[in-house]
């Protein structure tokens, strides 16, 4: 038969740069440096990290195609070399622990890392509003539309055609953090024929006085699963801001919409990552997927670690 592969056929050769698993990474992770845009005039490079599932290189598998997850600030996913103040999320090992459990199938994480021009990539619309009291910039952004463009007509095209991934917009999730996301939001707003499954985790409902809401309330995009999510101890009105997308929203969606507060849920990558494997099964798991346990009443402290000198692409969140 054409194309079989037996146990002794060598498997073929992945694309991209190993990263050093010395470094505190789990399982297979391939580099792709500095990736440009051929479309998106003005858009930064960016590194893109590939995490690739348990058994991904065994010769008996090579016909085996995955799901694919996007993540936003891709730095920060699965090394603490990278990642910012050294805390990441930990997407490498708790996907791994979830698909040896058979909790969810095996999946392709791609970390798509953040450029200095975070705030312009991950915002929908411009935030005219020049200061809100804690110093971060604001007056700017509104590039996210490039960004995404980028993610689903170039990038996600090439991770296809390089991966074996399963590409249709029922197996292709899309998550992110505060800024990155409302820019996950805006992906299935812009772009839910390609990514069908969301995740919005701390997302900055504050952006543009709450414009995202207003949109989501005018019209819900067509998205099969979409968990939002918020932490207890974030900035204050962000809680009474996601209940107001919820009651938007929850017609549209019923089950297929999870929203929830988490108790002593901080802002910062040790709280993401706590409760990284109940989205991951919300978004992934092939059955029973609604039933999730509920948030724990208190977030690990983050792992002490040394802190690597800050880039410009790194802040603000």
């Amino acid at each position: 038969m054409v194309g079989h592969r037996t146990d002794k056929s060598p498997p073929p050769a992945l694309p991209g740069e190993a990263v050093d698993k010395a470094a505190g990474v789990t399982g297979e992770v391939r580099m792709h440096a500095a990736m440009q845009s051929a479309a998106q005039k003005g858009l930064l490079p960016r590194n893109v990290v590939v995490w690739l599932p348990p058994g991904y290189s065994h010769p008996l598998k090579a016909e085996q195609r995955y799901p694919v997850l996007y993540m936003h600030d891709g730095q920060n996913v699965f090394d603490p070399g990278t990642a910012f103040m050294g805390r990441e999320w930990h997407a490498d090992e708790v996907a791994n622990d979830l698909i040896r459990k058979g909790v969810i199938p095996p999946i392709i994480i791609v970390g798509v890392w953040n450029s200095p021009e975070r705030v312009a990539d991950y915002t929908p619309d411009v935030d005219v509003e020049e200061a809100r009291g804690d110093n971060k910039p604001q007056g700017r952004g509104g590039e996210g539309a490039r960004y995404l463009q980028w993610l689903a007509t170039e990038l996600k095209p090439f991770i296809d055609s390089h991966y074996r991934t399963k590409p249709g917009r029922e197996s292709t999730a899309i998550m992110g953090s505060s800024l990155g996301g409302i820019i996950s939001l805006a992906a299935a707003e812009r772009h839910a024929g390609t990514f069908g499954r969301v995740a919005a985790v701390s997302p900055s409902l504050w952006w543009n006085n709450g414009s995202v809401i207003n949109r989501w309330s005018a019209r819900a995009p067509a998205v099969d699963r979409l968990w939002v999510d918020m932490g207890d101890r974030e900035r204050a009105g962000l809680c009474d801001a996601l209940r107001r997308f919820e009651q938007a929203v929850q017609p549209a969606y019923g089950r297929s919409l999870h929203v929830e507060v988490i108790p002593g849920g901080t802002h910062d990558e040790p709280s993401w990552s706590a409760r990284l494997g109940r989205t991951l099964k919300f978004l992934f798991a092939e059955s029973d997927w609604q039933l999730v346990d509920p948030p724990e009443a208190r977030v690990p402290e983050a792992p002490k670690a040394p802190a690597p000198p800050a880039s410009p692409s790194a802040s603000p969140k």
